[in-house]
């Protein structure tokens, strides 16, 4: 059975996941690395742009009044992928090489980004927005939403009235991204905090199944989900 383009664009972005062994500083960094290597892909794609416009207005219920930027997306026999980037972590510094030499004293290589709260809220976001385009354009057949952290604390569970001893819930609980299924109300837990009136509670279509997978780049632990769209 021949493998959809869905399926072929997931398999090349974890190919690139587990095998890449440079360093990405940040988010803008593995946006374009990822692009390069699904380029030059086996699968011989038709495209692969960075930084894909779509008018917001186009989309139909679409919340956030900012303009979509896709940060990549992969075509091939008039069909479309988009995919969706995060990149979150806790800080890191190494005596890095430049030019093939070595540096005199460690640098920061990655920054202590925190606010995981919101980072969870941007990974929903990410699958929200994909789902409206691939609803609004019938030539996107699919997308991913790709996740990579050195940050343990996105794979932790956030506590909710059920799991607790306290009866306290966490503000994030309904945008966590535990191993898992996931519900489809994204919501704030407190709607008088600053994150619920600055970012508003959406849904998605479906349930959703977190897998995280484990890589080593340089030394570091990364943990990586994908999700299909």
């Amino acid at each position: 059975m021949d493998t959809s383009l869905l399926d072929a664009v997931k398999a090349d972005v974890q190919d690139f996941l587990q095998t890449n062994q440079e360093l990405m500083f940040n988010e803008r960094d593995l946006q374009i690395h990822l692009a390069l290597y699904l380029s030059r892909s086996k699968n011989q794609y038709d495209d692969v742009d960075v930084e894909y416009y779509v008018p917001y207005r186009e989309l139909q219920d679409y919340l956030w009044e900012n303009e979509l930027k896709l940060d990549i997306v992969v075509s091939k026999n008039g069909e479309f992928i988009p995919v969706e980037l995060k990149y979150k972590t806790v800080y890191v510094e190494r005596q890095i090489p430049r030019f093939n030499q070595k540096l005199k004293k460690p640098v920061e290589v990655l920054k202590n980004q925190g606010a995981q709260d919101m980072g969870m809220y941007n990974f929903w976001k990410d699958v929200r927005r994909v789902e409206l385009v691939k609803r609004r354009f019938k030539s996107v057949t699919g997308g991913l939403a790709v996740f990579v952290t050195n940050d343990k604390a996105y794979l932790n569970r956030a506590s909710s009235h059920s799991d607790t001893k306290s009866d306290t819930k966490s503000n994030n609980a309904n945008f966590s991204m535990a191993e898992g299924e996931h519900g489809i109300h994204k919501s704030w837990a407190f709607p008088d905090s600053a994150c619920a009136k600055n970012n508003p509670d959406f849904h998605v279509n479906r349930k959703y199944s977190i897998h995280w997978e484990a890589v080593s780049v340089d030394g570091i632990d990364f943990h990586y989900c994908i999700l299909a769209i």
